[in-house]
């Protein structure tokens, strides 16, 4: 090859001491070879090859050439049909003009012609450019990860990939400290590159600091104490999946860094001591993303073990079009129409391109799928298709398209055939037979062909559609469930087509096919066919009367006539009981006993930060607030108290009532897990507080709306989640029970989700001041307003005001109807959505109870019915409703890491 080479030159400077003009072809000595390598993530603009020093190398110009007034240009005349390589002109250098792609075009064979401008003689060389594999790149295209475009912003302006109101850190789930979004730091912001997101939807984040931050002192302390200089927090998401970790290291303990760190370019201060290493994986974008990483730490020699925690949640809301990367401050490479990722800039070709930058033609056939108002992967029978088959950058001479019914070619018929460049074929609507294997075969002027195939299989109608077409729709009511060919599917207990009925008198059961045998009139449940007895009935089938048969029809013409004065005179006296009731429970339920003092729960006002108001009703406040605790830091607090201009008795009543039941529920100090914690009370001055823990998930019921907000997205309905709720509000009625307190408003408006996902019961006094809602109904006595829980309460609470647990009981089965529903108030079927006192106990004593959910498996309503039983004493009690929960529940020993209620350790 060095002979070749000198030779050329030879020539060529014999040829230019002449005057004719000379062409010569040759390969020419490139850095000791004639294959340059050159990696296909090489940004374009970088050099390839200096031309002017293989010149000067092969000795065919010299340095004084430019003196004399000669130089020489280049272009590129073959083996770059892309135009994926240029030439500098100021230094004759060969430079990458597109993005390259190792996949498509490992190695180019370049002919580069060289002129001589100043006697015209030119010099054809053969350059050979090999292309090499990168890890990872071309970055992949992942839909699961796929961030929206703004299209209200431009660039130049400020945006960041994901937002957020910002973090927070906890000390065995108390909250010490709150953060804006970090991605605002300054830190964060100086060291952009700091930042990996992957194809895999992962994220890589490298931090290396001389000194921790605000809330480092804690967790310093703990690494180049016990931990000896490094530290794990494992990072789990809200279904408590592990999703990566928090690595921290003191350098000057332990510098074995993750490997990912050590082969990254990242930056931070010069001479760091400490580096917090962050992977988290799957990182969807379809959703708001949560993560909450932690690890135990010990204090002291002699102190406790307290689990720190940090809590992060974050909207992917993308970037302007154009733009990536977590500062949207990159920009996109992709062409010819291609969606850029906001991930990584992976670009999602269109048919007929392929390449990095998706600016190669690419001869292909593609079929796109149309779905006119049907985005969904799934296509229904009923609904419309139409399936266009693509030639781009192809000289058509023949386009078919060919449907296979079975696996055979035997089964395959030609449907369509023509010359046109598209072709496309419709289905209006869709119908099952047309399930099946659509090919389109075609053939280019060249004689090459190529061909593009879609499977369609159309088996299912759509939802809410049966029959034979899929063109009836079902509309079923009260939980009922369509068929793809009978329609609705009714719950136990309806008929009719669309369950709109309930079993006819004397039947029960599925489709209402079962016969009920209760005795003396008495109603039948339709659910499970038990014997629902009036006054004066009792046994399993309501076989006892108390009342004499001699004297039968004297006492049902007495009640027969006087029976518009009786119902009259109940729903008076029912209003009075339900009062005195709700003032006076039952022994056991009410606070005659000699009220604990609650000095030791007393605060001092200046420990006290008033933030904002969260929540506002007729009779009450409640403020968040950050209470110094005497441990030296502060913890938010939900501070709750009597509306100035409202205090009426029976809302000091009510207040001081709660103030009483929490502290002697936190008897120990500690309380319990499912019942909302005490911090302490303010009573010397005024107004006077009851301080609670805040909860950063709000209330139940609206956290049930957020989940049913999210379910339309995802159509994951996190039943074993809900699950969790009621097992936690079960377990907290349990501890009620032994303590002997009636709460009388369990539902879900009253448990609070802690930031650990822990549901709470919470407001034992104020609830229906503080909260104001159309769940509660008025009655008025002696002067003053009581706000009552209708379709919470038992019938024995409705009809005679009495308060015990088993009363409790009826209204968690109300609870967890909402839970099962999402947080839909309750509708009792032939009832307005408020019922009156009246109505209410009409309709319970006939058995009319709240229907089935949509989509709340049976098991789940079978216990929700128990709770509803007529008889108290034959309701279950909580003990036995957690027991029954965590049978639907998957088994997991409360030793395993991932078990919501263990501490994880690292």
């Amino acid at each position: 090859m060095a002979l070749i080479a000198t030779l050329c030159a030879v020539f060529l400077l014999a040829e230019l001491s002449s005057s004719s003009q000379v062409q010569l072809h040759c390969d020419l000595l490139v850095w000791g070879e004639n294959v340059t390598e050159i990696p296909e993530d090489a940004p374009v603009g970088s050099t390839v090859v200096r031309l002017r020093d293989s010149l000067v190398a092969a000795s065919l110009v010299s340095s004084a050439d430019d003196d004399n007034g000669t130089c020489w240009s280049a272009n590129i005349t073959a083996g770059d049909d892309w135009g994926r390589f240029g030439v500098r002109a100021e230094d004759l250098a060969l430079v990458v003009a597109a993005p390259l792609d190792y996949k498509l075009y490992p190695r180019y064979n370049l002919t580069v012609e060289l002129t001589n401008t100043g006697n015209e003689n030119v010099l054809y060389v053969t350059l050979v450019i090999v292309v090499t594999d990168v890890p990872e790149y071309p970055p992949f295209y992942n839909k699961r990860c796929e961030t929206p475009v703004l299209l209200d912003k431009e660039k130049g302006e400020d945006c960041t990939l994901a937002s957020s109101d910002g973090y927070y850190t906890t000390a065995n789930g108390d909250v010490m400290a709150e953060y804006r979004d970090f991605l605002q730091f300054n830190y964060a912001k100086k060291y952009p590159g700091n930042f990996v997101l992957k194809s895999d939807c992962s994220l890589r984040f490298v931090l290396s600091r001389k000194t921790m931050g605000r809330d480092g002192g804690i967790v310093t302390s703990a690494i180049e104490g016990r931990l000896h200089g490094r530290g794990e927090a494992e990072c789990r998401d809200r279904e408590w999946k592990t999703k990566g970790k928090i690595t921290i290291l003191d350098l000057s303990m332990d510098d074995d860094l993750p490997q990912w760190v050590v082969n990254g370019h990242f930056q931070g201060d010069e001479n760091p001591r400490y580096v917090i290493a962050v992977e988290l994986n799957e990182m969807w974008s379809t959703s708001s993303y949560w993560f909450r990483c932690g690890f135990n730490v010990t204090l002291g020699d002699n102190g406790g073990t307290v689990l720190f925690e940090w809590t992060f949640q974050y909207n992917f809301t993308g970037c302007p079009g154009g733009l990536y990367g977590i500062y949207c401050d990159r920009d996109c490479v992709c062409k010819n129409g291609a969606r850029c990722h906001g991930y990584n800039g992976a670009c999602e070709c269109r048919p007929g391109w392929r390449g990095r930058a998706c600016d190669i033609p690419w001869p292909e056939v593609a079929i796109v799928v149309e779905t006119p108002g049907d985005s969904a992967v799934v296509k229904y029978i009923g609904t419309n298709l139409t399936l266009t088959c693509l030639a781009p950058h192809i000289d058509v001479a023949n386009m078919t398209w060919l449907y296979q019914t079975g696996k055979t070619n035997n089964d395959t018929k030609i449907i369509d055939e023509g010359t046109a460049q598209n072709s496309s074929i419709s289905f209006h609507p869709i119908l099952e037979s047309a399930s099946g294997k659509y090919s389109c075969m075609v053939q280019a002027e060249d004689g090459q062909l190529f061909n593009a195939t879609f499977v369609l299989n159309a088996t299912e109608c759509r939802p809410n559609y049966y029959g034979e077409v899929c063109s009836e729709v079902c509309d079923c009511e009260y939980g009922g469930t369509c068929d793809r060919w009978a329609g609705c599917l009714c719950p136990t207990g309806r008929r009719g087509d669309r369950c709109q009925h309930e079993c006819a008198p004397g039947t029960f059961g599925k489709n209402c096919s079962m016969r009920c045998y209760c005795e003396n009139n008495a109603l039948c449940d339709p659910v499970n066919g038990g014997c629902i007895c009036a006054e004066g009935q009792s046994g399993e089938i309501c076989q006892h009367v108390s009342i004499p048969g001699n004297n039968n029809k004297v006492a049902v013409a007495v009640l027969s006539s006087v029976i518009p004065a009786i119902v009259v005179i109940a729903c008076i006296v029912t209003g009075i009981l339900l009062k005195r009731g709700h003032r006076q429970a039952n022994g056991y339920s009410e606070m005659t006993s000699v009220i604990e003092t609650l000095s030791s729960w007393e605060v001092d006002r200046e420990d006290i930060r008033f933030e904002h108001m969260i929540g506002e009703g007729e009779f009450g406040h409640v403020v968040r607030a950050g209470l110094r605790v005497p441990e030296g830091y502060e913890v938010l607090v939900a501070a709750k108290s009597i509306r100035p201009d409202r205090k009426t008795a029976s809302a000091v009543r009510d207040f001081r009532r709660e103030m009483d039941i929490l502290a002697r529920i936190h008897e120990d100090k500690e309380g319990h897990p499912n019942v909302v914690k005490l911090y302490g009370v303010l009573t010397k001055s005024e107004p006077q507080y009851i301080l609670v823990e805040y909860a950063s998930n709000e209330e139940l019921r609206r956290y049930l709306w957020t989940l049913r907000e999210q379910c339309k997205i995802t159509g994951d309905r996190k039943l074993l989640e809900r699950l969790g709720f009621a097992c936690d509000v079960a377990c907290g009625l349990s501890e009620l029970a032994r303590l002997k307190i009636v709460h009388r408003d369990i539902a879900a408006r009253n448990v609070v989700i802690s930031d650990r996902m822990v549901a709470k019961i919470a407001d034992f006094g104020l609830s229906r001041d503080v909260y104001v809602s159309s769940a509660y109904g008025r009655t008025e006595q002696g002067g003053e307003e009581e706000l009552l829980p209708l379709k919470w309460m038992a019938v024995e609470s409705l009809r005679d005001g009495v308060y015990t647990c088993e009363s409790d009981v009826w209204s968690y089965g109300v609870l967890l109807w909402e839970i099962a529903s999402f947080g839909e108030e309750p509708r009792y079927a032939g009832a307005p959505m408020h019922p009156d006192v009246c109505k209410l106990l009409e309709l319970l004593r006939k058995g009319v109870r709240l229907q089935q959910p949509e989509n709340c498996p049976l098991p789940v309503y079978r216990i929700i019915r128990s709770c509803w039983v007529f008889n108290p004493s034959r309701r279950p009690t909580p003990d036995e409703l957690v027991r029954k929960i965590n049978l639907l529940r998957p088994q997991r020993h409360a030793a395993d890491p991932g078990y919501p209620g263990s501490h994880y350790i690292r």
